[in-house]
């Protein structure tokens, strides 16, 4: 048994490839293989070992950010990544000891290398969660990157009275202000090109140009006079005047005010008492637990910072709120296609285009080629 196979509590299996009755499945999954551009291979997908199950994906979604950034890294240095985090499809097998699933559930899952872009995955059972009755799979999907915007939520503290600003209408800026607004906070979604703000009315969230709502709002109190103010920071790349400007915009309000950083970008801060009293916070992924092997196989457990959950139970909340309408991402123009498309899709994504992700399409879900999401 190999190292690794250790670590997951993976059994041993036969020389015919057999574990019980359940055979490895041959499937195609994406990679990302010393090139910008992703490659689809054929691998065989593994039975569920302890802690683990196995499904048959109908629809992955992917996760701009990340999945552009390892394929450059990549291109770099020759790495070698499994694309994908974040998959839905119908148990076909339950490895021991992954209590609460059983072959024929309808499941969400997620784990970088686990819940990939593939036909069938194999996934640690604590990353995976029963989508309800009636709930569109190629919505639930989306639950993966919701549960990163709900532990951003929850790292900014938010009182009743803040008001919020969205920095970048990507995918998780989109969702991280679905789930403010939901929580009641006033929430105003930003970016610098007007197409990527175009599903926020359908949305209810309202939207501005990031440099005109800063410019002309960083001076006077906050609107209601007594509460903060909170920016989410959901960008990419050079994002120093964005900071700048909002801490100016942020440390306007009477009440505290906060900066949360979620994307990948970069900045300088001058720190000087001009700059005033400011909460800065990073929120990285989606929660205790998480790229925590033995978390996720029910070996151990964790224990989230007050006021934040495990990354199972953001999961759940984050299924949560697509079940019960605050999060809609059947109104978020996301794309569909199949796996053959993956190159021209990444490729779309570089240039940040009006859809902030795309929806692949696996086995008996397969769509025509090129229709989106109503």
């Amino acid at each position: 048994m190999t190292e690794e196979a250790a670590v997951r509590g993976v059994p041993e299996v036969s020389a015919g490839g057999v574990l019980g009755d359940v055979n490895p499945l041959p499937v195609r999954q994406l990679v990302a293989d010393g090139s910008p551009e992703p490659v689809v291979e054929e691998v065989l997908r593994q039975p569920p070992g302890r802690g683990e199950i196995r499904l048959l994906a109908a629809w992955s979604l992917v996760s701009p950010g990340t999945e552009l950034h390892y394929l450059d890294r990549s291109a770099r240095t020759g790495e070698r990544y499994v694309l994908g985090y974040c998959s839905a499809g119908v148990v076909d097998a339950v490895g021991p000891q992954a209590p609460g699933f059983a072959p024929g559930d309808r499941v969400i899952a997620m784990g970088w290398g686990e819940a990939v872009h593939s036909g069938a995955v194999t996934v640690p059972y604590r990353l995976c969660r029963r989508v309800p009755d009636g709930l569109d799979l190629a919505d639930a999907v989306v639950a993966g990157l919701a549960a990163t915007a709900v532990h951003a939520v929850d790292r900014a503290l938010l009182e009743p009275a803040d008001e919020v600003a969205v920095v970048g209408a990507g995918m998780v800026g989109q969702l991280v202000a679905q789930i403010t607004a939901a929580r009641g906070a006033r929430t105003t979604l930003l970016d610098l090109r007007p197409e990527r703000l175009r599903t926020a009315p359908a949305l209810g969230l309202a939207a501005a140009d990031g440099e005109d709502f800063f410019a002309e709002r960083s001076t006077g109190p906050a609107h209601n006079g007594y509460g903060g103010r909170c920016v989410f920071l959901c960008g990419t790349g050079d994002a120093g005047a964005t900071v700048a400007a909002a801490a100016r915009w942020a440390g306007r309000a009477p009440g505290r005010p906060r900066l949360v950083g979620v994307g990948r970008f970069a900045a300088h801060i001058d720190f000087s008492v001009e700059l005033g009293n400011l909460d800065i916070r990073y929120a990285a992924r989606c929660g205790a637990g998480y790229r925590d092997a033995s978390y996720a196989r029910g070996l151990t457990e964790v224990t989230a910072p007050d006021g934040e959950g495990t990354v199972t139970e953001n999961l759940q909340r984050a299924l949560d709120l697509i079940a019960s309408g605050a999060v809609r991402p059947a109104l978020m123009g996301l794309p569909r296609l199949p796996l053959e498309r993956a190159a021209e899709a990444y490729a779309r994504l570089r240039e940040r285009p009006a859809h902030p992700a795309v929806l692949f399409a696996h086995g008996p879900a397969a769509v025509p080629e090129g229709s989106a999401a109503p």
